[in-house]
């Protein structure tokens, strides 16, 4: 019989806990509104986690950057070959298609910001359903984890966005560099992860669409923008409909940032 309930009334960490603490066996499905999340646990370990069906195909490998085609294909074909009781990921391992490590880190971290998302869910139908588990050729993790730590990171995620959304609400919001950065800009120096969000700012994108190029998280980009903000290196704006577009016409063109006053950002945060 499966467990039924809403997260509004029972906690998604506390139930978290509980699948943890009493070693559970099963899939984890969670509904909100449009969106929905299934998280797969062994013995309260786990194992996959995913926010859209093709999540849970193999070819998530593929866009993940952790296999070729041709490399899927070499291991879908194995697999086919070894039968029941084998799984995709086995097969990947002990093909030494990719090394065991490899295969876990990447998809660890595709793993921990689907999960870190549904922290901040008010509310939303779940299910657990006792000893369901992942199709064989899902892309599972060679190693089941523990969700105290993605618990923790969670919560924190969570104190962390209500402070960001004071100044960015929406990942919707168009960021644009300041012409000129305040005294605070003076001390910033900015991480590789940083450099690739500075990167993409042209007074067009917005964050959603940012994190989109840069492979980044809804979330790391809005922290990092938040910082430039912080900083007064950028001002974040909606997206503004021209007039000729609430005419019917074609609408104006988004206002292009200058490549002069980039450069000079970028010279003088370097020069610091």
């Amino acid at each position: 019989m499966a467990l039924v309930g809403n997260i509004r009334d029972f906690g998604l960490s506390d139930f978290l806990y509980l699948v943890d603490r009493g070693y559970k066996t099963g899939g984890l499905h969670l509904t909100h509104e449009q969106e929905m999340a299934l998280l797969f646990f062994e013995k309260g370990k786990l194992v996959m986690a995913s926010r859209k069906p093709d999540d849970e195909k193999a070819d998530l490998l593929v866009r993940l950057g952790l296999l070729d085609q041709a490399q899927l294909d070499t291991a879908r074909q194995a697999f086919i070959a070894g039968g029941n009781g084998i799984t995709l990921t086995q097969v990947i391992i002990d093909q030494q298609i990719v090394d065991q490590e490899q295969l876990q880190t990447g998809l660890m971290t595709h793993i921990e910001e689907s999960v870190y998302g549904l922290f901040g869910w008010p509310e939303g139908e779940f299910r657990f359903e006792q000893n369901q588990r992942p199709a064989a050729d899902s892309p599972t993790m060679p190693m089941p984890v523990s969700v105290e730590n993605l618990i923790m990171e969670g919560v924190r995620r969570i104190d962390e966005w209500s402070r960001i959304k004071d100044r960015i609400p929406s990942t919707d919001m168009i960021v644009k560099f300041i012409d000129q950065p305040g005294e605070k800009a003076k001390g910033v120096k900015l991480a590789p992860e940083e450099w690739r969000i500075f990167a993409r700012i042209n007074g067009k994108d917005s964050l959603a669409e940012i994190a989109q190029k840069t492979g980044l998280s809804d979330f790391d980009v809005c922290r990092i923008v938040y910082g430039f903000l912080t900083a007064g290196l950028v001002d974040v704006m909606k997206r503004q409909r021209s007039m000729a577009g609430a005419r019917g016409g074609q609408g104006a063109e988004p206002p292009r940032v200058k490549k002069s006053l980039v450069n000079r950002i970028i010279n003088r945060i370097r020069g610091m």
